[in-house]
């Protein structure tokens, strides 16, 4: 096999089919027992999943789902070979797994290797029995591997046996697919992930959940969806979370949805209802969408933009957006060696990205003490820049404001959600959408005086007083 193979690939192909069920649970830990036989029944966007699984070694859990994925990404390297046989080393596999060069890592390969062999499973599909209330259920055995060969390093206890060991890191490793497995990596019923992606994902659930919402956001026609909508309990049962406590299982999400948006993988997570039925609205980015990382920069900066104008900025001017907000700050830190305060932060980050080589903005540096100030001509002319940017967002702000109620919401939803919903509880929140749609509140003006507030770090106050009015 082509180790060159391995690094150059952009994508890993992924059986849709399988990956679906959740049969890898992304819990790190399970309880033992309940990981040995379980069952499993879900819907998810209108298709009925039910299995049965059947796990002597316990169920495959949290970094279990980099060794599938390095199996089959092996599998599609060596051309899908009609023996379905990977023949390969521990250090091979480790590195298709995207896992550390070291001796747990070998001791994890072995044990992983051995679940999803022991790892069986029934699935089902039901058929109604014309003119009868009875249903026929057709049923399937599945699973991983056949048969597996490896060496082992290993140590003699002081009986004279041979204690348990690692995966030999170079000795030869064969995987003998199933049938129905190596045939569905094979055919056209599979999905892509994105081998950057994965690689830079730090936490094995992130990954586990990002296969998962893979499989179910494309359609059986193979089109990406923009948004997923998933039961929290039936989406608890596909990804193979144990506990059924609605609190409990935002709680294993929440760290997975923070991760897999910081990549820019999701844009964001919205919750709908409370409890037991709730429901997760996951929203993925699509191609042409600003890059999340710089969005957040941009808001971060606290240089007083709106999240749709930080979006806008982001999207037109990606490659200059680091070195415009360091471009302001430096004028920002220059008013203490005498230069002339910056009026309007956010208008003169907007000039500088328009023109950015009137701003040498590839060659922005912290100004030492003692460099010679701007002209008063340059200064003027800055003056008259961030004067027209500034013109520009109050003539946005005050064409919002001419908007109907409704649709000033419409405009203003996703940046007040970015700015308050974390702050404001779910009813507050719901409260501050009615009455907005209404016209009691506006949206804009609320936008426009939570974005001064961020800026000037008065947030919270602000939060504070809208509460007040919200009650």
């Amino acid at each position: 096999m082509s180790k060159a193979g391995i690094r150059n690939a952009t994508q890993i192909r992924d059986t849709r089919s399988l990956a679906r069920f959740g049969i890898t649970s992304m819990q790190v830990r399970l309880d033992e027992e309940e990981s040995k036989r379980w069952v499993s029944q879900f819907v998810i966007a209108g298709r009925s999943y039910q299995m049965q699984g059947f796990a002597d070694l316990g169920r495959p859990r949290g970094a279990d789902t980099d060794v599938i994925l390095g199996v089959e990404a092996l599998f599609a390297v060596q051309g899908f070979p009609q023996d379905n046989t990977v023949v390969t080393s521990g250090y091979q596999l480790a590195q298709a797994a995207h896992l550390p060069d070291n001796g747990r890592t070998y001791e994890r390969l072995r044990d992983s290797l051995l679940r999803y062999w022991r790892t069986g499973f029934i699935v089902r599909e039901g058929f109604e029995v014309p003119g009868q209330e009875a249903v026929a259920y057709y049923n399937e055995t599945l699973g991983f591997f056949e048969k597996i060969s490896f060496w082992e390093q290993g140590q003699r206890g002081r009986g004279g046996d041979l204690a348990q060991g690692s995966l030999s890191r170079d000795k030869t490793l064969r995987v003998v697919l199933t049938p129905e497995f190596a045939d569905s990596l094979r055919s056209g019923f599979i999905h892509h992930l994105d081998r950057e992606l994965l690689r830079n994902i730090e936490q094995p659930p992130a990954r586990a959940l990002y296969r998962l919402l893979s499989a179910h956001r494309q359609t059986d026609e193979g089109h990406m969806q923009d948004s997923l909508t998933v039961s929290l309990q039936d989406w608890r049962e596909a990804c193979g979370l144990q506990d059924s406590r609605a609190s409990k299982v935002m709680r294993a999400l929440a760290a997975a949805h923070d991760e897999l948006t910081a990549l820019g993988y999701l844009t964001a997570v919205d919750t709908i209802g409370r409890g037991q039925k709730m429901e997760l609205v996951y929203h993925f980015r699509k191609s042409g969408d600003p890059d999340p990382v710089l969005v957040q920069q941009l808001l971060d900066a606290n240089l007083g933009l709106s999240l749709v104008v930080a979006q806008q900025l982001a999207r037109e001017y990606a490659p200059h957006v680091e070195h415009g907000i360091q471009f302001v700050k430096n004028r920002q830190a220059a008013v203490a060696n005498g230069g002339k305060p910056v009026v309007n932060p956010a208008g003169l980050l907007r000039s500088a990205l328009k023109e950015p080589d009137r701003y040498l903005l590839t060659e922005v540096q912290v100004r030492p003490e003692g460099t010679v100030k701007p002209s008063r001509k340059s200064q003027e002319a800055l003056k008259r820049q961030e004067q027209a940017a500034q013109e520009e967002l109050e003539t946005q702000a005050l064409e919002l404001q001419e908007l109907p109620a409704h649709l000033q919401w419409q405009k203003c939803r996703t940046s007040l959600k970015l700015l308050l919903q974390r702050k404001l509880t779910s009813d507050e929140w719901k409260t501050l959408e009615q009455r907005c749609v209404v016209g009691e509140l506006s949206a804009a003006t609320l936008l426009s005086a939570a974005t001064h507030a961020a800026a000037t770090l008065d947030l919270q106050d602000y939060v504070t007083t809208l509460k007040f009015q919200l009650k």
